[in-house]
C-alpha cells in the first residue's frame, strides 16, 4: 500500500484514495495501519476516505480525511456521480472487497 500511495500522489489529476483495511497483519495491525494513514495525510492527495475497523481506530484527523467503520456505512454516503473528473486509488486486502464502490 506504501508503493501505491507514492506513484498515486505523482498523477496530475483530483486524486481520491480509497483505503479498506489490511488483513492479516496479526500483532502488527495497529502500528501499520496508523503508518498508512499518516503517509496518506503527508502526501499531495485531495481526498481520503479509510474503511474498515483498524483504519477506523488510527489516530489522525484532517479535513481531507473521512473514515468508516465498514464498507456499508462508506456505501451508504458514497456517490461515484461526485467524483467525475477524479482518479481513484482503491486499495486494501481482498476480503474488503472495495471494488464493490464502482457498481
Amino acid at each position: 500500500m506504501h508503493a501505491a500511495l507514492l506513484n498515486f500522489e505523482k498523477q496530475d489529476s483530483n486524486k481520491i484514495a480509497v483505503l479498506g483495511d489490511m488483513f492479516e497483519l496479526g500483532t502488527e495491525a495497529v502500528i501499520e495501519h496508523q503508518i498508512i494513514a499518516d503517509l496518506a495525510i503527508s502526501l499531495n492527495i485531495e481526498q481520503i476516505i479509510l474503511v474498515g475497523e483498524n483504519f477506523y481506530n488510527v489516530n489522525v484527523k484532517s479535513n481531507r480525511l473521512k473514515k468508516y467503520r465498514s464498507f456499508a456505512d462508506l456505501e451508504a454516503v458514497f456517490h461515484i456521480s461526485k467524483i467525475e473528473h477524479s482518479i481513484i486509488l482503491i486499495k486494501g486486502s481482498r476480503g474488503m472487497a472495495l471494488e464493490r464502490l464502482l457498481n
